[in-house]
């Protein structure tokens, strides 16, 4: 078997001779991932999806991994560089966060159309392992895919194997809430049944809350959409007896704001009454026309289902337009 001095050298002339590679394909990657996330959010809120978590694996952990597979019988032993790294596709690595499942499903499908494409310089190396559908017994929860950069050095182009995490933001809370890190393969730790039992459990109540904030995210969909391009928008209807207030704007998005008025209560600005205001049929981004801090005269109206803010005068300001993708 390789000595542990061997395989601390060979790791360490991997990274000498890729880390500026692998960096550069990381920069590559994440501007893909950010780019499908941008052409699917057009019109929404970007916060939805967040790539910007990456890594290049420690040495250390990279060289005790790999001292773990070798005394696992789960690889041959290395020889050189090149197969230290074909050995651990993980070494880079970028984590997609989505805020509700259905960000992640519509996520998902996006990467793998755009992988699948002969067009696409960005390709899959191996089929993609979703743990969503099909979760691991521990109750993990993810979709892993692993990505082949290609990128330039002095020696000509290199293939990088970049290692893709999608997750929403309560799968990704699971691992540090039942501390997986601790008991994975090679870690001082072993799982006892209970660990496992309550793990399991948690990550069963984690997907139902996910769920639920699926459910939340539709119903202020519905309430909040914007009418559909090209058609006629009706003005909202003033109730019997209106209430004009100002209110300061607290937060904005593309398909509405949050103001807060003077009795401390929030209502949404939809991106109906902003469109009734400035006369507009076409479809627009509320956050083209109010920012936080803002201080907008509106009339109250208090629905069944929501406290609405109508704007009643011009919006205090109007950013540039955002130019469309193709």
């Amino acid at each position: 078997m390789t000595s542990a001095t061997s395989i601390d050298d060979l790791v360490e002339e991997l990274y000498l001779q890729r880390r500026r590679a692998w960096e550069a394909a990381l920069v590559t990657a994440q501007n893909f991932l950010e780019t499908i996330a941008d052409e699917i959010l057009e019109d929404v809120d970007r916060d939805r999806l967040n790539a910007q978590m990456a890594r290049i694996k420690d040495p250390g952990r990279s060289a005790d991994k790999l001292r773990r597979y070798l005394s696992e019988g789960r690889i041959t032993e290395p020889t050189d560089a090149d197969a230290v790294a074909e050995a651990l596709p993980d070494l880079v690595g970028v984590k997609v966060l989505c805020k509700t499942p259905r960000d992640q499903l519509t996520f998902v499908a996006a990467l793998e159309r755009a992988c699948n494409d002969p067009e696409c310089s960005v390709r899959f190396a191996q089929p993609p392992t979703d743990y969503v559908a099909f979760p691991k017994p521990s109750g993990y929860r993810a979709y892993h895919a692993v990505l082949v950069v290609r990128v330039a050095t002095h020696q000509g182009d290199l293939d990088v194997k970049v290692e893709v995490q999608v997750k929403t933001r309560l799968q990704d809370a699971w691992g540090e809430l039942t501390h997986e890190d601790m008991y994975k393969p090679g870690e001082a730790l072993k799982p006892t049944k209970k660990h496992t039992d309550y793990a399991a459990h948690m990550a069963h109540l984690l997907d139902q809350v996910d769920a639920m904030a699926d459910d939340l995210a539709a119903q202020l969909d519905s309430l909040t959409a914007a009418s559909k391009d090209g058609g006629v928008l009706a003005a909202d209807p003033i109730p019997k007896d209106p209430d004009f207030i100002s209110a300061r704007v607290t937060r904005t998005g593309p398909r509405y704001a949050l103001a807060v008025g003077p009795d401390g209560r929030r209502g949404l600005v939809p991106a109906r009454s902003v469109k009734a205001v400035i006369g507009s049929t076409d479809r627009i981004a509320v956050n083209d026309y109010l920012e936080v801090g803002d201080f907008i005269d509106v009339v109250v109206e208090d629905s069944e289902d929501a406290l609405y803010y109508h704007l009643t005068s011009q919006p205090p300001r109007r950013k540039p337009a955002k130019k469309r993708k193709r």
